[in-house]
């Protein structure tokens, strides 16, 4: 037994010691208020989805936020938090030098969807722009019927 309990833990402690984690977020585009919102003006048209209190539109590196861990060098997974406190889960396979294969679980507790409809699925490539610092252009797409994709870019750093 003391021999199987001494086995395990060298077993874990060489797995972290040489595991790879990575930190990873996607840049979104964050629309403006109108201006005339600001001035609280009755006539002024809002539209939906409007968050920042100017005329101009800015960029969001915070919006899908999170933490993965290179279980190999073909396997990552993780998990990321997105702007509306939604947690999902991510898998990620390499195909060859850089491009990688995704599929993100949306976990949601009460939403009543079916499974099909919260997996987006996704391929992107890692471009290595210094030391550990990767960009990371994707394309995914919901599996949910008459769902549009869309072209993100994201940012990773690996420890």
């Amino acid at each position: 037994m003391k021999k199987l309990l001494l086995t395990t833990i060298l077993a874990f402690a060489t797995m972290f010691a040489s595991a790879q984690f990575m930190a990873i977020t996607t840049i979104s585009k964050v629309k403006g208020t109108p201006a005339c919102d600001m001035a609280n003006l009755a006539d002024c048209e809002v539209y939906e989805g409007d968050t920042k209190p100017t005329e101009e539109d800015s960029w969001n590196v915070t919006d899908k936020i999170g933490i993965g861990y290179q279980v190999n060098e073909k396997i990552m997974i993780g998990v990321t938090k997105d702007g509306e406190d939604a947690y999902e889960l991510l898998a990620r396979y390499t195909i060859k030098d850089g491009i990688w294969a995704t599929c993100v679980y949306n976990h949601d507790d009460e939403s009543e969807a079916e499974m099909k409809d919260k997996i987006d699925i996704g391929v992107g490539y890692s471009f290595k722009v210094w030391k550990e610092l990767y960009i990371e252009p994707n394309y995914t797409m919901p599996m949910k019927e008459d769902a549009e994709g869309s072209f993100n870019i994201g940012v990773a750093y690996r420890f």
